[in-house]
């Protein structure tokens, strides 16, 4: 409870992105929900891979465009193992104190920060872990993408 108190006020002192976080149905193939984000942004490439970083997880990128800004859209889908295991990978290796937004619930996470000139977006929930990438903002295309969640039946929330 504590964890969440500090976490709230820090949020509010920063301005952070606060947001509930949205995934696609547990029905949804990786592949289509990366896909899914189609009717805003262009899609570039799509291609399975290996992991993201220190997470070692089969997984899927997609490359987005936008008005002149490229984003990189990584998913997975844990079918064994944890997406917040993965999460917390992530979050440990880019630190809690350059970010932007670290938020950990039990049954989801949402983690922002910009470092070495990249701006990144990383938040799970059940069996999905997403992650948005990119040299401009990364939070208005992870919030179209969680929207778009929304929108697709991905309506549970936190």
């Amino acid at each position: 409870m504590k964890k969440i108190i500090v976490t709230f006020f820090a949020l509010l002192l920063t301005g952070c992105m606060l947001r509930p976080v949205y995934v696609p149905p547990n029905a949804y193939s990786l592949t289509s929900a990366l896909r899914s984000v189609q009717d805003g942004y262009t899609l570039i490439f799509s291609e399975e891979i290996d992991g993201y970083g220190t997470v070692k997880q089969k997984g899927a990128v997609a490359s987005y465009l936008k008005d002149g800004a490229n984003y990189l859209f990584y998913g997975f889908k844990f079918y064994n193992g944890s997406a917040k295991d993965g999460w917390k990978e992530i979050v440990k290796n880019f630190g809690i104190w350059s970010s932007r937004t670290y938020l950990d619930f039990p049954t989801s996470g949402l983690y922002s920060t910009k470092k070495d000139g990249k701006y990144i977006v990383a938040w799970w929930k059940d069996t999905w872990l997403f992650v948005v990438e990119s040299s401009s903002n990364a939070e208005v295309f992870a919030n179209y993408v969680m929207d778009n969640f929304a929108r697709i039946g991905g309506l549970r929330r936190w």
